[in-house]
C-alpha cells in the first residue's frame, strides 16, 4: 500500500507540472513520504543548501538541467509539442572561458570589492594631493572626484547585489516564507516598496539591510564628492625666496674705473657711484693718486626719479621674481649704509636755535615766518668738497704742480650739515595769509621750526614687502655707527694747504685721505649720494609771491597748495634719503647691490636660483582647495564595513551550498530555468512556501517550490483547479 502512495504521490508529482529542476548529480539517500515528509532522521524539513544535505554534494546550478524530469516520459509530454532539433544546428557545447568562470564565480564579489577600495583610496589620495592647493581649473578637479566616487560606488553596489542574491536564495532555503515574503527578499534591492515587508525583516534582517545599502548608496558620492571645497583665504608660509638682494658698499672698495668690473657669469658691468680724477697718466708714476670730481651720471638718474617722484623706485617684475607667480612676500635684510641722523633745534616760540655739532645754524629765526618772509630756507653746502681741488687738466692732472702734491689734495675734509627751517601751518588745504604785515592772522598761521641732520653711517634692518607686483619697505631698526666723516666744520676760516679747497674742519687727522684707497672709495660712494639729497634741498623760498631758486619747489617735500613745506618735514627728508638708498635696487647693475645670501657677491642683472636662497614668508590670496579627510574616510569605512558584511555573507552562503558559480538573475535564465513551469496562488500572497529538493526518475536530483500548510505537498495544477490557472507567479531560479 505505502509503495503504490508513494508510486502515485510520484506520479502525481512528475505529470501534473510541478516546479521541478533536473540535477543529474549523484541519487541522494534521502526519500520522501506520501506527506511529502523527509525520512532522514532528526530534521523535519532538510534544506538542500546545507552542508548536511546531499544537495551540498551535488553539483552547481551550471551543471543541473533546469528542464522538468518525468518517471514517465510519454506521460510528462502529453500534450506538448516536441520539437526535433535539425542536424545542422547541432553542436558541441563550448567551455567557459576564463573571464566567464571568473565573473561567475564567488570571488568577483571580492574583486569587486577590493576595486572599490582601490577607488576609494585613489579618491583620497587626490584629493590629499589638491589639498592646500590652488584651486586652478576647480570644476574638472571636482568632476574628477566625482567620478571617483561614483566607481567606488558603484564597485561596492555591485558586490552587495550579487551578495544580495545569494543570501536571499540561501534564506528561502533554509525556513518557509510567505509568497510576498519572498518577493520581497529578491525584489528589495530594485523596488523600494519591497522594503517595507515586515516578514521578510523579522526573518532574514540581514538580507534586507543589505537591500536598503543599494538604495542609500547614492549618499556615498554626494558625501564624499562634498569633502573637496574651495575656499578664499590668505595663506602664509616660511620658505626660501631666491632673488632676495641687499646692499653691500663695500664692493667700492675694490672697484678701479680704470678696470671694467662685471660680475661673474655676466656681461654687465657694475656701475660706480662715483667719477674720478687722477694726477698722474700712470698708478706707478710718483704721486699718484685718484681723487673723487662728482656723482656718476647713474646714480644720478637713480636719484633724480626718487626726489621728484612720490615713492622708493622698483625694478620690473621684481615680485615676480622673488616671490614667485601668484604669491606675495616679505623678507628681511640687513646693510650697512649713509643715513642722516636729524635733531630738532628750535620750534614754536623759541627765542634762538639751538648748536648742533658745536656749532650755531647759518640763519636766525628772524628769518623764518612768522617772524620773518622764508617759509622754507636751507643751508646744506658748509664745507662741501670742492671739485676743483687743483688747477688740472684732462682727467685731473695737475697742470703746473709737480709731486709731492699737497697732502690734503682730494681729501674728504667734512660732511655739510643740513640746517633747514620752515614755517609750518596746521591745514595746508586752507588759505594763509602771504603778507608779513605783523597782524595776529599772520603771526597765528605759522609756526617756525628749525633742525639739522649730520651724514652718519648707520646699520640698516629693513623689511621688504611685494604685494600685488609692487615693492613696498619699511625701516624696523637703524643703529647709527659713527660719523662718515668725523669732523666739524670750521666757519670763518679757509684752509692754506696748496689745493683750492678752502675748507677747514677739526680735527684734520680725521679727515678721509685718497691714499686710505678702501676706506676713501666707500667714503667717497657716501657722498656721492649725500650730495644728491643736499643740492635738492639747498636754498629758500620765500613769500609773497613764492620766490624761489632752490631745486626743491617740484619735490615731494612742497605741497603744492601754496608752495609750503609738508608737515614734519624732518621726517620726510629723512624718507626721502631712504627712498633713494632703496631705489639702488632697481638697477641692480650699481656696483653695491649684492645678493642678500652672501653680501660678498654682487647680484648684477642675474635672476637668483637655489644657490641665492633667501628666508622670507610668502603669502596668497585666493580659492584653494580644502580636504576634509575626516568626513571622507568616515564615509568609506563605513561603506566598506556594510559592502564587507556583504561579501562575507554572500560568500559563506556559496560556500555552504558548494556552488562555485552565482545564481544568475538573468532573464535568459529565468526563461530557460522555468520552461513555461508556472506557480499558481492557492490563496493569496500569504502562501507559505518553501524552495526544496526532492529525488527525481534515475536517481536525478529535482528542486521545487512547496506550500506549507502542516505537512508539504507538491502544488500542482489539479491541486489548484482550474479557477486559480489565471493566478501565476514565476519563480526564478538562479
Amino acid at each position: 500500500m505505502g509503495s503504490q502512495l508513494n508510486q502515485h504521490q510520484s506520479d502525481d508529482t512528475n505529470a501534473s507540472g510541478r516546479l521541478l529542476y533536473g540535477d543529474n548529480s549523484e541519487p541522494s539517500s534521502v526519500s520522501f513520504n506520501p506527506q511529502g515528509q523527509s525520512t532522514e532522521p532528526g530534521s523535519h524539513l532538510q534544506s538542500p543548501y546545507t552542508p548536511s544535505s546531499p544537495v551540498f554534494r551535488s553539483r552547481h546550478d551550471s551543471q543541473i538541467n533546469p528542464l522538468i524530469q518525468s518517471d514517465r516520459p510519454e506521460e510528462a509530454m502529453k500534450g506538448r509539442r516536441v520539437l526535433k532539433p535539425s542536424k545542422t544546428s547541432v553542436q558541441a557545447a563550448r567551455p567557459p572561458s576564463f573571464w566567464d568562470t571568473l565573473l561567475h564565480s564567488k570571488w568577483s564579489m571580492v574583486i569587486c570589492l577590493a576595486i572599490g577600495v582601490a577607488a576609494a583610496l585613489g579618491h583620497h589620495f587626490l584629493y590629499w594631493h589638491l589639498d592646500g592647493r590652488e584651486a586652478v581649473n576647480q570644476q574638472w578637479w571636482l568632476r574628477l572626484g566625482q567620478f571617483i566616487s561614483f566607481c567606488a560606488k558603484a564597485a561596492f553596489v555591485l558586490a552587495l547585489l550579487m551578495a544580495h542574491s545569494q543570501a536571499a536564495w540561501r534564506e528561502v532555503g533554509l525556513r518557509s516564507y510567505s509568497i510576498k515574503a519572498v518577493d520581497s527578499l529578491f525584489g528589495a534591492a530594485h523596488d523600494a516598496t519591497e522594503l517595507f515587508s515586515r516578514e521578510a525583516w523579522k526573518k532574514s534582517w540581514l538580507v534586507m539591510f543589505l537591500a536598503i545599502y543599494v538604495w542609500a548608496s547614492p549618499l556615498v558620492v554626494i558625501f564624499s564628492s562634498a569633502t573637496l571645497s574651495v575656499i578664499a583665504e590668505t595663506r602664509y608660509e616660511e620658505t626660501m625666496c631666491p632673488s632676495v638682494r641687499t646692499l653691500n658698499f663695500s664692493h667700492e672698495e675694490t672697484n678701479d674705473f680704470r678696470f671694467i668690473n662685471i660680475p661673474d657669469g655676466q656681461q654687465l658691468r657694475s656701475l660706480s657711484f662715483s667719477l674720478w680724477n687722477t694726477t698722474t697718466p700712470s698708478p706707478d708714476d710718483e704721486g699718484h693718486i685718484d681723487y673723487w670730481t662728482k656723482t656718476s651720471d647713474q646714480f644720478a638718474s637713480i636719484a633724480y626719479k626718487v626726489l621728484y617722484g612720490k615713492d622708493a623706485i622698483a625694478r620690473e617684475n621684481v615680485a615676480l621674481e622673488v616671490c614667485g607667480p601668484g604669491w606675495n612676500c616679505s623678507t628681511t635684510i640687513n646693510f650697512v649704509g649713509p643715513g642722516y641722523k636729524c635733531e630738532q633745534l628750535a620750534s614754536g616760540d623759541d627765542t634762538e636755535i639751538k648748536l648742533f655739532g658745536g656749532n650755531s645754524a647759518p640763519f636766525n629765526l628772524t628769518d623764518i615766518a612768522p617772524r620773518g618772509n622764508l617759509t622754507y630756507y636751507a643751508v646744506a653746502d658748509e664745507g662741501d668738497y670742492d671739485p676743483q681741488q687743483i688747477n688740472s687738466g684732462e682727467a685731473g692732472i695737475p697742470v703746473d704742480l709737480e709731486p709731492p702734491f699737497p697732502k690734503n689734495l682730494g681729501a674728504f675734509r667734512t660732511e655739510p650739515v643740513i640746517w633747514l627751517g620752515y614755517a609750518s601751518v596746521d591745514k595746508l588745504t586752507e588759505k594763509h595769509p602771504d603778507l608779513n604785515d605783523g597782524s595776529d592772522a599772520w603771526n597765528n598761521a605759522y609756526e617756525s621750526l628749525v633742525f639739522a641732520c649730520d651724514h652718519y653711517e648707520l646699520n640698516y634692518t629693513v623689511n621688504l614687502n611685494y604685494t600685488g607686483g609692487l615693492q613696498s619697505y619699511e625701516v624696523v631698526k637703524r643703529d647709527y655707527l659713527h660719523k662718515i666723516v668725523n669732523t666739524t666744520f670750521v666757519r670763518g676760516e679757509d684752509s692754506d694747504d696748496g689745493t683750492l679747497d678752502e675748507t677747514k674742519a677739526v680735527p684734520e687727522e680725521n679727515y678721509v685721505f685718497p691714499a686710505d684707497i678702501p676706506n676713501y672709495r666707500r667714503t667717497a660712494a657716501y657722498h656721492s649720494m649725500g650730495k644728491q639729497l643736499r643740492d635738492l634741498i639747498h636754498g629758500d623760498i620765500k613769500i609773497p609771491g613764492t620766490i624761489t631758486e632752490s631745486k626743491v619747489i617740484p619735490s615731494r617735500l612742497i605741497d603744492r597748495h601754496e608752495w609750503l613745506p609738508v608737515p614734519n618735514l624732518q621726517e620726510a627728508v629723512r624718507r626721502l634719503y631712504e627712498d633713494i638708498i632703496i631705489s639702488l635696487f632697481s638697477d641692480p647693475q650699481m656696483i653695491a647691490v649684492s645678493w642678500a645670501s652672501d653680501a660678498t657677491k654682487r647680484s648684477g642683472v642675474a635672476i637668483g636660483g637655489e644657490e641665492t636662497n633667501h628666508p622670507c614668508i610668502r603669502q596668497q590670496t585666493g580659492n584653494f582647495f580644502f580636504y576634509q579627510w575626516q568626513v571622507l574616510m568616515s564615509v568609506y569605512a563605513v561603506t566598506l564595513a556594510i559592502a564587507s558584511v556583504g561579501v562575507v555573507s554572500g560568500f559563506l552562503a556559496m560556500h555552504k551550498e558548494g556552488l562555485r558559480e552565482q545564481r544568475e538573475m538573468r532573464f535568459s535564465s529565468i526563461a530557460e530555468a522555468t520552461n513555461e513551469i508556472r506557480m499558481f496562488k492557492e490563496v493569496d500572497m500569504d502562501t507559505m512556501v518553501r524552495y526544496v529538493g526532492i529525488n527525481g526518475a534515475g536517481g536525478e536530483r529535482l528542486y521545487q517550490f512547496e506550500r506549507e500548510d502542516g505537512r508539504y505537498r507538491s502544488i500542482s495544477r489539479s491541486d489548484l483547479g482550474e479557477k486559480n490557472r489565471g493566478s501565476v507567479r514565476e519563480v526564478r531560479e538562479v
